[in-house]
């Protein structure tokens, strides 16, 4: 998930080089099924009795910025992001 992050700025500057917002759409797409498919492994809340711990806080703190990387790249096609993903 790291690595696809740290793909945004290339691809937002392939869009605005190319005046395509296609390459960026197709980049939110994956970040988006990346995101989903990494939460589903390794859920940011701690199941039954687990306690919560580092990893855990690690995990939202990285949803967070998954979302706040989504919203940004949403903006920058001209979309609205929602509030809640």
């Amino acid at each position: 998930m790291l690595g696809a992050l740290g793909e945004l700025p290339g691809r937002a500057d392939q869009a605005r080089r190319e005046r395509q917002a296609l390459p960026l759409v197709r980049f939110l797409v994956r970040l988006g099924d990346i995101y989903h498919d990494f939460f589903e492994r390794y859920p940011a809340v701690p199941k039954g009795d687990e306690k919560p711990g580092a990893v855990h806080a690690a995990r939202v703190t990285l949803a967070s910025v998954v979302g706040i990387a989504l919203g940004n790249g949403m903006k920058m096609i001209g979309e609205t992001p929602r509030e809640r993903i």
